[in-house]
Parts: C-alpha cells; structure tokens; sequence
C-alpha cells in the first residue's frame, strides 16, 4: 500500500507526546499529512489505532503499544474565518487563543491555558470555568475507520459533561460561531492567571484525572481524604491541586495507576461515591 503522505516511524517513544512524561513505545507511528492519506491508514488498520492529539489527559503503558497511532500532519493545522471560524483539528488550543485574542472574538478565553488541540477539546467537549467548548460549535466534519467523511451539525451531536458522541470518528476540522466580544485579552489574562494559581504547571501532569461528581469537585474530595502530596515512587498527588498527579521525574504507568486507585478506594470509603476517571489509557 502507498502511503506517500504518510510518514512511518517504528518502536517510537510515546512518552515525548504525553504532558505526564510517561508511555511506552509505538510499534507503529503514522503522521498523516492529508485526509487522503488518514483514510489509507484507517482502513488498513481497521479500527485498531488511537488518534495522538496534544497529549494531555492521556495515560499510556509502559509496554510497547501494538495498536497503530496516528497523529495528523501539519496539514490539519489552521485558522480561517468567514461566515464561521474554521479550525484544524491538529490546531493548538493555544493558537486559537492568540488568534480569538487578536480579532475579539469570544467563546474561548476561559479555556485559555489547557494543553490541547482543538480536535481533541471537542471530542471530550472540554469545559472550563462553568462553560463547554460546545457552547459556540456549529459543525464538525469527520472522518469514520472505513474512510468515509461527513460533516456532523451540532444537534446531531450528542454532548455532555467532558463527553461526546464523537468517539467513533476521527476529527478533521471545526467550525465556530464567530462572535465578537470585548476585552478578550484581558478576560484571558484573568483565566491564565487563575488556572496558574490553582493548578499545578511545576512538573508533568496529564490535567485533572477524575471528573467531577455532582456532589463536590474531585479535587476537593481527594483533599478532604488527606491524599494530597502522597507518593508512589515518583509519582504524586499534587500538594496544589488534589485532583492531579503530578511526574517528579521518572514516574511510570503502574504508579500512576496505584495512585489512581488509591484514591478511588478512599473516597468511596469515606464518602460513598464513586469518581470516574476523566483521563484517556492506552496500554
């Protein structure tokens, strides 16, 4: 099979494309540059692959990882406005940021400060400060495992907290209701300096690991267990923030995972309740 847009790399360390620092190798690595590459690789692998975006909110295994990933190239990665505000699904949240910043365009700035791309924030439909990326989607177009493309309105899109019906699909591009706001640039100064001051940026980290429950936050919960600042090996319940943990320097797979699982015994030990986790694991 030709794959002249897509480039291959072999036994590749995940761990460089993970903001925790931590994962095992790829024993295939596919950057694809155009879509029509994408749907060589998707239908010759078969629903056998994860898609690589920014990394963040992601656990991978130490083992080598038989399933093909696939990380899209340059290509998918732009900013175009119009009637609508075109996005790339490779596009870095923070790219979006500088550019909503520059033309006082709204929707985004409480967003401002996650280590994404755009793709993989609307998959899990990110929300931040009370409000849902969703809020100001309009139409997704998508790409399924056998190749074919099609673009999904936003009412034939099932969304919910830190979830979306897009799982089966692989984003291309984005489109946003355009809307002009006022002090852009200080509202995301603002939500930069509050996620700084409560989150931990000092080591890696893959965000918050569990979600929300309806009762209290997931960090306020940890805490309230005595959790934060426990270790296992270097791994660490951030001492900032209760719902991360953090990579002091060589933390692995298994002692993430231990830490996980610590803290979901304690909770539903003292508390009754069950945390869900928020981040993606590949093994």
């Amino acid at each position: 099979m030709s794959l002249k847009q897509t480039k291959l790399k072999r036994n590749y360390s995940l761990a460089d494309f993970t903001t925790i620092k931590i994962g095992g190798e790829a024993r295939y690595f596919f950057t694809a540059e155009s879509a029509e590459a994408l749907k060589k690789v998707l239908k010759k692998f078969q629903g056998a692959f994860y898609i690589l975006g920014g990394g963040s909110n992601l656990l991978v295994a130490d083992n080598p990882i038989e399933k093909c990933i696939i990380k899209l190239g340059e290509e998918f990665s732009y900013i175009r406005k119009d009637k609508y505000l075109e996005v790339g699904s490779r596009t870095p949240l923070s790219h979006l940021i500088k550019y909503v910043s520059a033309n006082n365009l709204g929707g985004f700035d409480n967003l401002a400060g996650i280590p994404a791309t755009v793709g993989g924030l609307v998959m899990m439909n990110a929300s931040s400060f009370g409000r849902e990326i969703s809020e100001y989607l309009k139409e997704v177009e998508v790409m399924d495992n056998s190749g074919n493309v099609k673009i999904l309105k936003k009412d034939g899109i099932s969304f919910s907290y830190r979830k979306s019906s897009l799982n089966d699909y692989v984003i291309l591009r984005v489109w946003f209701e355009a809307v002009k706001d006022y002090d852009v640039k200080a509202k995301i100064s603002n939500f930069l300096k509050t996620r700084m001051s409560r989150q931990d940026f000092e080591f890696p980290n893959c965000g918050c690991i569990f979600k929300n429950p309806i009762e209290k936050p997931a960090g306020f919960l940890i805490e309230a267990c005595g959790l934060k600042g426990l270790k296992k090996n270097d791994a660490q319940i951030s001492p900032k923030h209760a719902n991360f943990i953090i990579n002091l320097k060589k933390a692995r797979y298994n002692d993430v995972d231990y830490l996980t699982s610590y803290i979901k015994e304690s909770v539903h030990k003292k508390f009754g309740i069950v945390l869900e986790e928020e981040i993606k694991r590949w093994a």
